[in-house]
């Protein structure tokens, strides 16, 4: 009897590791590279105010709909000649309806509701927030290098309410 019993433990072990030895599927290889340099962020683009503008909340009758895109820059300096390229991130927290969107800051008293702010590369091309954008910006290594950028409001709900339409990005740049 034990040893009957010692050989249905010993087959159902080797069932489950078995189904084990199968579960392996696939491999993830991580590449990447830490530089010696980078460029320096200009002190005016390290923390910067843009003003998108005060919009009555009738300009936005549909949704979709969006104003005028503000340009701003953020401008790199001192840039190493092995550093031939960017690319930048923005992160913050995203608009519920469109993750793409940065959201309104709605712990504000009073916040604006169904708009969100639309970030865009130099080409005006949309910006996904928290992911790397596919905008490059070629750099110089003997002059400073102006990385332009817009944004907008954009209509993601209606109506549209009146009241402070702010929001916090953070950026990183990826070289080359």
């Amino acid at each position: 009897m034990k040893k009957n019993l010692i050989a249905v433990a010993f087959a159902a072990v080797a069932a489950v590791s078995a189904s084990n030895a199968f579960a392996l599927s696939g491999t993830v290889n991580f590449t990447g590279e830490i530089l010696d340099a980078a460029c320096t962020v200009d002190v005016a683009s390290q923390n910067q105010t843009v003003a998108l503008g005060a919009y009555n909340k009738s300009e936005f009758p549909n949704f979709g709909d969006v104003t005028a895109a503000k340009r701003f820059s953020i401008v790199l300096k001192d840039c190493p000649a092995t550093v031939t390229a960017a690319h930048v991130r923005f992160d913050g927290t995203p608009e519920a309806s469109n993750p793409d969107l940065l959201a309104i800051n709605s712990t504000v008293a009073g916040a604006a509701t169904g708009v969100a702010i639309n970030l865009m590369s130099a080409d005006m091309a949309q910006l996904p927030l928290h992911g790397e954008n596919t905008y490059r910006y070629n750099l110089s290594s003997t002059e400073d290098n102006t990385l332009n950028f817009y944004a907008q409001y954009k209509a993601t709900a209606i109506p549209v309410t009146a009241g402070p339409a702010n929001s916090v990005a953070n950026f990183s740049v990826i070289y080359n």
